[in-house]
């Protein structure tokens, strides 16, 4: 019962934490950039703002997991948030607007993805992988969900009107229900500063560890440049191809479904695969996508199959991203490897959209897509080097 209430308590409150923090601005950008007198390419940089800020404070959050458990570190990110959007409400100009988006940065480091399932590894132990599957589920509700909200509540109250309604909702609901609807647990007293130390670890040990974590790094840095690259540009991207435009938008929509199946897939397929075999089929899949794609030249059939195997290996890979390190690191090491793993993913995920709109729009669909094969195929040879350093099974 524990287990099944965190995750229906961290379902809830990442769905309205995402759609709060962040998924709002595809719905309010236009608005903003007229009230705030900036482009709107100006206003898509806030979420990169808070991409970084995210990645910079994640590694400090490494010993407050381990000293303090991650439902307090949830609640706090939670109440943070408000403070973040009630300055965006109030922002005049570009400088009150990013350092809104800089202390969103801040809150969702503590309030989001990570802390939620730093917090099921601590409630589920052996059984986290299944738990965070769930809900990763769930949490592919969080724009069909977001979106029409942001759209309905924009209407009544206008942008501000919508982010003071936002942080209320942050600082009222989900920090209480951080606080008080999510068991307790003491956390695991464990070294956070390095995965797995303890006093007998030999150095073949510890280096072994950390050729884990920087592979699992390039693994996911890798795949995720390209995925969350690709979510900014594929619908100009299908139009550089000579789509038409209802066409390209249409494909571009399918993609969240077919994500949503291979969450559902590898969440039914239960214990019979761990995250490492997730990675590497993910990762597999990821290269003939885009070849399909370049080799089609746009042809229907092309960006259908492109689209199938996109959205079935970023899926994927974004279940396998939480679980992987489960299968090198206990769950009481947990959030120290994920903690660290936030900067330079963080890094890479507010690198791509702005790197790969240039590249559309400066080389041409055929670079894109090449330099998109090259990080996919890095993303394979690490997955490929990592399952070679699987754990023995014991007994």
């Amino acid at each position: 019962m524990p287990v099944l209430r965190s995750i229906i308590v961290l379902s809830i409150t990442q769905i309205i934490a995402w759609g709060a923090m962040f998924m709002f601005v595809s719905v309010t950008a236009a608005g903003m950039a007229d009230d705030l007198l900036v482009r709107p390419s100006a206003i898509y940089l806030g979420p990169t703002v808070m991409l970084v800020a995210m990645a910079f404070c994640s590694p400090l959050l490494a010993p407050v997991y381990a000293r303090h458990g991650a439902r307090l570190v949830l609640a706090f990110g939670s109440a943070a948030a408000a403070p973040g959007l009630w300055l965006l409400a109030g922002a005049g100009g570009p400088v009150s607007y990013f350092a809104a988006w800089g202390i969103l940065g801040l809150a969702g480091a503590a309030a989001l993805t990570t802390s939620a399932q730093v917090f099921l590894t601590e409630i589920a132990g052996e059984g986290a992988r299944r738990a965070i599957g769930a809900q990763m589920l769930a949490m592919a509700l969080a724009p069909t969900i977001a979106w029409p909200v942001t759209t309905f509540c924009e209407a009544a109250l206008g942008w501000r009107g919508t982010f003071v309604l936002y942080g209320a909702v942050m600082l009222l609901v989900c920090a209480p229900l951080h606080s008080f609807a999510l068991p307790r647990r003491e956390p695991p007293k464990r070294n956070p500063r390095v995965p797995n130390s303890n006093q007998s670890a030999s150095p073949a040990a510890v280096r072994r560890q950390w050729r884990v974590v920087a592979l699992i790094t390039a693994a996911v840095a890798l795949n995720g440049f390209v995925t969350w690259g690709f979510q900014l540009v594929v619908i100009d991207l299908f139009r550089s191809f000579a789509v038409p435009g209802y066409l390209a938008v249409g494909f571009g929509s399918a993609i969240g479904f077919i994500q949503l199946s291979a969450r559902l897939f590898d969440f039914l397929g239960g214990n019979r695969w761990d995250g490492l075999t997730t990675g590497l089929v993910a990762a597999a899949i990821m290269p003939p996508a885009l070849l399909a794609l370049a080799l089609g030249e746009g042809a229907e059939w092309s960006i259908i199959l492109f689209l199938v195997l996109y959205g079935l290996s970023s899926g994927a890979m974004s279940v396998s991203r939480a679980t992987m390190p489960l299968v090198f690191f206990s769950s009481a090491e947990y959030g120290a490897v994920v903690a660290r793993l936030g900067l330079p993913l963080n890094l890479a995920f507010a690198a791509a959209p702005p790197f790969f709109s240039f590249l559309l729009g400066e080389a041409g669909n055929r670079w894109t897509l090449a330099f998109a094969l090259l990080c996919s195929l890095g993303a394979l040879t690490s997955m490929a080097l990592l399952s070679r350093m699987r754990p023995a099974k014991p007994g």
